[in-house]
């Protein structure tokens, strides 16, 4: 038998890593939350006090620009080729027009758009960052922080300056 054609591969496994690095707990939590924050408290000061009626409330502003700008977004935020922007527009578009909805609706909005995203959002960002994921994942991952995020600075607006 002939072994002059036999060759050794060897497979290295590492475990997976025990926690996020701060680069991943700011690209994915902290960005999209922080600018939630900032287009929710500046719309809750600046234009809900001038609007007729209570819609589109800072939620909705948040989620609309950043869906408008989700392709930067995308480039910031993602480890992906920028060709693949569209993947992400999606996954804003489906979560944003969601959470729209339910902020439109006023019948339990605070619980599905605030209480219980705000679980899911946790649950997402103390897991998802493990994997690689694709973008319109990534998409569903900020807008969840986006929609938290707008929540909390209209409070904390309303509350400081209301």
């Amino acid at each position: 038998m002939d072994k002059t054609n036999e060759s050794t591969v060897s497979v290295t496994v590492s475990a997976p890593p025990s926690s996020a690095t701060w680069e991943e707990t700011w690209t994915n939590v902290g960005a999209p939350a922080f600018f939630g924050l900032l287009v929710g408290a500046v719309w809750q000061v600046q234009v809900q006090p001038h609007l007729p009626y209570p819609m589109p409330n800072p939620i909705h502003a948040a989620l609309l620009l950043f869906l408008l700008l989700s392709p930067v977004f995308h480039r910031w935020l993602t480890p992906h080729d920028g060709s693949r922007w569209k993947e992400y527009l999606a996954g804003v578009a489906v979560l944003g027009l969601f959470f729209g909805g339910v902020w439109t609706t006023g019948f339990g909005a605070l619980i599905c758009g605030g209480y219980v995203a705000i679980v899911v959002w946790i649950w997402i960002s103390t897991s998802w960052w493990r994997f690689h994921l694709p973008p319109f994942r990534y998409a569903l991952w900020h807008t969840l922080g986006v929609n938290i995020g707008a929540l909390g600075g209209s409070i904390l607006a309303f509350n400081l300056f209301g």
